[in-house]
C-alpha cells in the first residue's frame, strides 16, 4: 500500500473528484478526513465506505472560505490524529457566466472558495505538516487555469491563481519537507459537468476529445495517489493536466469540423 497509515485531509471530499480521491487513498491504506459544507450525508457515506476498507475516517464540516472554519477543522482533526501527512484542496465552485454578467458578489464567492480557501488550508495544515517533518499538498486546479473558457471568467481566473499559488507554496515549503503540486482536470464526469450538458451534448464532446471519452473521477484519484506517495518524492511545484488531450485539441477539432462540412 502506497499510503499506509498516512493521514489525509480532503476538502470537498463527499462527492465527485473529492470522493474518488478519498476512497482511493483509503484503498492505499490512508486514514481520511472528509471535509464537507453542504454534502453532509454524502460525506458520512464516504466515511462508511472507507471504514469497510479497513481504515479510520472522519467527516468534518468546514466552509473553507472562512479562516476560522479551517482552524476549527484542524483542531478536530488533531483531536483524533496527531499529524496530517496529505492535504487535498478539492473544494470549489463554478459560476457559469460571462465576465460582464458576473456580479461582484458572484466573483467574490468564487475567489473566496477556489483561491482563498486553498490559501487558508495551506497556511493551517502546512504548519501542522512542517511540525511533523513534511508532507504532500495537492491542489485541484483546472485546465481552465491555463485555457480561457467561455462563460467561466471567475472560475478560470481563480484556477489560474491556484496554479501560481501552488508553485509559490512549493518554493517556500520545500525546506520544510512539504511538496506542493496541482492537478488540472479537463472534462470529468462529475455532478458539476453533468448538470451543464445533456447526454447528447456529452456524446458530442466525447467525439471531439483526442482520447474519445470524458474522464472519470478515478482518473484524477489515481494521479492524486501518485502525488501523495513517495513515488513522486522528487516532484514539487508542478501542475499536471489530466484532460484526455483537451488542451491540445484545437487542430483536431478544426480538422473534424472541416471534414464534416
Amino acid at each position: 500500500m502506497k499510503l499506509l497509515n498516512k493521514v489525509a485531509v480532503i476538502t470537498g471530499g463527499g462527492r465527485g473528484i473529492g470522493k474518488a480521491i478519498a476512497l482511493e487513498f483509503a484503498r492505499e491504506g490512508a486514514h481520511i478526513i472528509v471535509n464537507y459544507k453542504k454534502s453532509r450525508d454524502e460525506a458520512y457515506k464516504v466515511v462508511e465506505e472507507a471504514n469497510k476498507l479497513g481504515v479510520s475516517a472522519l467527516a468534518v464540516y468546514a466552509d473553507v472560505s472562512k479562516y476560522k472554519d479551517v482552524l476549527n477543522m484542524a483542531k478536530t482533526v488533531l483531536n483524533k490524529y496527531d499529524k496530517v501527512d496529505i492535504l487535498v484542496n478539492n473544494a470549489g465552485v463554478l459560476i457559469n457566466k460571462k465576465l460582464l454578467e458576473t456580479s461582484v458578489r458572484e466573483w467574490t464567492k468564487v475567489v473566496n472558495v477556489n483561491l482563498n480557501g486553498v490559501f487558508y488550508t495551506i497556511k493551517v495544515f502546512g504548519k501542522i505538516m512542517a511540525s511533523n517533518g513534511g508532507g504532500s499538498i495537492i491542489n485541484i486546479a483546472s485546465v481552465a487555469g491555463y485555457i480561457p473558457l467561455m462563460n467561466g471568467g471567475a472560475y478560470s481566473a481563480s484556477k489560474a491563481a491556484v496554479i501560481m499559488l501552488t508553485k509559490q507554496a512549493a518554493l517556500e515549503l520545500a525546506s520544510e519537507g512539504i511538496r506542493v503540486n496541482a492537478i488540472c482536470p479537463g472534462p470529468i464526469k462529475t455532478d458539476m459537468l453533468l448538470s451543464e450538458y445533456t447526454e447528447r451534448e456529452l456524446r458530442i464532446r466525447e467525439r471531439y476529445m483526442p482520447l474519445m471519452r470524458i474522464g472519470d473521477p478515478i482518473d484524477v484519484a489515481k494521479l492524486a495517489v501518485f502525488l501523495a506517495s513517495d513515488d513522486s518524492k522528487y516532484i514539487t511545484g508542478e501542475a499536471y493536466g489530466i484532460d484526455g488531450g483537451f488542451a491540445i485539441s484545437t487542430y483536431l477539432l478544426l480538422n473534424k469540423l472541416l471534414k464534416r462540412d
